[in-house]
């Protein structure tokens, strides 16, 4: 399948970085077309939402998604595993954590990064694919681990989050006293990054998101940096401190 579509884009752009840049141009022309121009998202102040007829839809969708990547995701791993390691390194409030939950891990490149620098890590993701040792089958909004039993945990997926506050919620839950929630942003629409095929959320600007979580999860935001550019995409980490006196659920609603 993936041999068809190179030889259908060869055959459509040409080779040589002319035809990659035309080639990206249109998907991002179409990027732009999907979300401004049709009604498949939803507006609000600062966020967006792609429109779901149920969860067992947006379910269904998220699950698809690494079949289509897999290709992708193998052909860069090298690649990814070291800036995973790179932003692990360089995020000093990290060196606290002895235990990290990765969410939404894919084929669990970060997590493999994490046990090259000494963590225990896991990851959960809705499709991990086979034979995965690294990520176990799971839902970020309704996760299996008890209570205030986890040091730190990561995502860079929070684009592809149905409930933002439901997330937010079980991120809270599960972090210790003055544990850490370490995340990587995309740029939001009006700084120049589009949805794409299988984001579910979307927000205005890296600082939208940012105080967003900081309010759902009454977290102290401790520090937030520029990643710099990825490929094509730029991030931004951002990471919070569930406070020493916020030890409860009553306390978090």
């Amino acid at each position: 399948m993936a041999t068809l579509k190179r030889i259908r884009n060869i055959i459509k752009y040409g080779l040589g970085p002319e035809a990659k840049a035309k080639k990206n141009a249109d998907k991002e022309k179409q990027r732009k077309i999907r979300f401004w121009e049709n009604k498949q998202w939803q507006q609000n102040t600062g966020f967006a939402k792609r429109q779901y007829a149920s969860y067992d839809e947006y379910v269904t969708h998220q699950t698809a998604k690494l079949d289509k990547v897999l290709p992708r995701l193998l052909e860069t791993e090298t690649e990814d595993f070291a800036e995973f390691k790179r932003r692990f390194q360089d995020c000093v409030p990290l060196s606290e954590a002895r235990s990290i939950l990765c969410l939404g891990a894919r084929i669990g490149t970060e997590v493999k990064a994490l046990h090259a620098l000494g963590y225990f890590a896991v990851g959960i993701d809705l499709n991990p694919g086979k034979d995965n040792y690294y990520v176990l089958p799971g839902d970020f909004h309704q996760i299996v681990f008890p209570d205030a039993s986890i040091d730190a945990i990561y995502c860079n997926t929070l684009d592809h989050t149905f409930d933002l506050a439901k997330l937010i919620y079980e991120v809270h839950r599960l972090l210790r006293p003055q544990g850490l929630f370490i995340t990587d942003l995309v740029q939001g629409f009006e700084e120049g990054w589009i949805p794409g095929e299988y984001e579910a959320t979307h927000w205005r600007d890296a600082n939208t998101i940012i105080q967003e979580i900081r309010r759902l999860g009454n977290f102290q935001l401790d520090h937030v940096r520029d990643l710099g550019f990825h490929r094509r995409d730029r991030w931004t980490q951002a990471v919070f401190r569930k406070t020493a006196a916020d030890q409860t659920d009553d306390a978090f609603v």
